[in-house]
């Protein structure tokens, strides 16, 4: 291990003990650390403790399979990142398309060619090392989270969380995947940012939405953002069709409710009660999404009636 480089991690996992030790002799031999399990359940421990690199994962292992190993690995926000290669004795189709479906990343069939294993090791780790320095969504959206609060009057600050607080909840009871809901978290501090640059430099926020181009982010942000931006005055066909086709038409009608909420409660000087009564005067008026407008006003209200709760 050379001086301050880290070493690349492999957990193998296999119930043969003879053809445990072959694997880690091999992948040591690639300059690679190991670490071996002979079991599922403790091969999902050492993944949550050590996050290794890659994972060889036997299919056949007694007890909880290596499927069923997969599946656990990739539905653990912890591990699911972490590629898992499959070794089969099996070279049956449907088999693979199973694994591919629970998350396995590749498959490798009994006898081992160790040629095409170091080969997919060294591009599982490329991809991984490119993975492992992007930023998730989420460390966007706290990152954004503290630049708004350094950047807004402790007021602005206190109806922009409400507004960010009523869009997890809204995404929550409405079904929306984690996907979905992280990208309206994103949109409601993206909406906050936008505003206060507008208000700042006089600008409009069409004006305001450049700095999206260079992000991946910007495809579907900006589809939402016009969406928003256009819905009293109608939203035309073609901006309707993106919004299809990249299946945001749930997190639109989600967006644009609360953009108007958020902007009611501030004219309201954050009377809820009041914005409340507003918005569904509007909502008749303009046809808003019934299905959010009514679940917004019950979250509302039930936050409302705890508070009265506490304070007596």
């Amino acid at each position: 291990k050379e001086r301050g480089v880290q070493m690349k991690t492999v957990l193998i996992v296999d119930d043969n003990l003879k053809n445990l030790d072959l694997f880690k002799d091999f992948v040591e031999s690639w300059g690679y650390m190991t670490i071996t399990a002979q079991q599922g359940k403790d091969a999902i421990c050492f993944a949550e403790q050590y996050l290794p690199d890659i994972i060889l994962l036997d299919v056949m292992l007694p007890g909880m399979s290596g499927y069923e190993v997969c599946r656990e690995l990739k539905e653990n926000p912890k591990t699911q990142h972490i590629p898992v290669v499959m070794i089969t004795v099996l070279n049956d189709i449907a088999d693979r398309i199973h694994g591919y479906k629970i998350g396995a990343d590749q498959f490798l069939v009994k006898p081992v060619d160790y040629n095409e294993l170091h080969a997919i090791l060294g591009s599982l780790f490329g991809k991984k090392s490119m993975y492992d320095e992007m930023e998730s969504r989420w460390t966007v959206i706290e990152s954004l989270n503290i630049l708004l609060k350094q950047i807004l009057p402790p007021e602005s600050v206190i109806m922009a969380d409400r507004k960010f607080h009523y869009c997890r909840k809204l995404c929550d009871y409405l079904n929306l995947s984690k996907n979905e809901t992280e990208q309206g978290l994103l949109l409601v501090r993206i909406q906050d940012i936008i505003a206060t640059l507008c208000k700042q430099k006089g600008s409009t926020p069409e004006e305001e939405m450049d700095f999206l181009e260079p992000l991946k982010m910007e495809k579907w942000a900006k589809y939402l953002l016009l969406y928003i931006r256009n819905y009293l005055s109608g939203v035309d066909e073609n901006l309707q069709r993106k919004i299809r086709e990249c299946h945001l038409e749930k997190l639109a009608g989600i967006s644009f409710v609360l953009d108007r909420y958020g902007s009611i409660l501030v004219s309201e000087n954050g009377d809820d009660n009041k914005a409340l009564l507003k918005l569904r005067q509007e909502s008749s008026q303009y046809a808003y999404p019934d299905d959010v407008v009514r679940l917004l006003e019950q979250i509302v209200n039930d936050e409302l009636f705890m508070k009265s709760l506490k304070d007596k």
